[in-house]
């Protein structure tokens, strides 16, 4: 099918439905993440991006069961991000061995091709200011023992 990738319905209440083209009523709803704690198979720097990550995300009513696998791929592709950085240090420009050409380094390459891939999964999670800037969320109040009532339609997703 050609043209944009259809939008969560979740994200349409959200937002507001300015199509007002009807939803998906059958669109399976899955339960929030109540674990936080990272999985044990991810390298030591993923699991530091998860807690940085994961409880922001739940409280943002965001990580829910399902979107466990696309974290995991966020957290091991910013901490490679982080690696290849550390290893690349202040290193732009190399010259060829061979040829005496100046050439990108390879680390900067990589590390550019997995900014491109972050900042997808960024976006698929709401967390940068362009994709962020077109989600509403009003206050969940009780939801982390704040005291107050939660007025939501009961499954944890506000509606206007």
């Amino acid at each position: 099918m050609a043209g944009r990738p259809s939008k969560p319905s979740a994200l349409k209440a959200i937002e507001g439905n300015r199509g007002k083209r009807s939803g998906n009523d059958a669109e399976p709803e899955f339960d929030l993440v109540s674990d936080l704690e990272p999985p044990w198979h991810l390298d030591d720097g993923a699991q530091q991006v998860w807690r940085e990550l994961a409880f922001m995300l739940r409280k943002a009513q965001v990580l829910t069961v399902a979107d466990k696998v696309a974290l995991e791929l966020l957290c091991n592709t910013i901490a490679d991000i982080r690696l290849v950085r550390a290893r690349r240090g202040d290193e732009f420009v190399i010259k060829s061995p061979k040829t005496g050409s100046e050439m990108l380094a390879q680390h900067l390459v990589a590390e550019q091709m997995l900014v491109k891939r972050a900042e997808a999964l960024l976006a698929k999670f709401g967390m940068d200011p362009a994709s962020r800037s077109k989600v509403m969320v009003n206050p969940q109040l009780g939801l982390f023992g704040d005291g107050g009532a939660d007025q939501s339609n009961g499954t944890g997703r506000f509606f206007k």
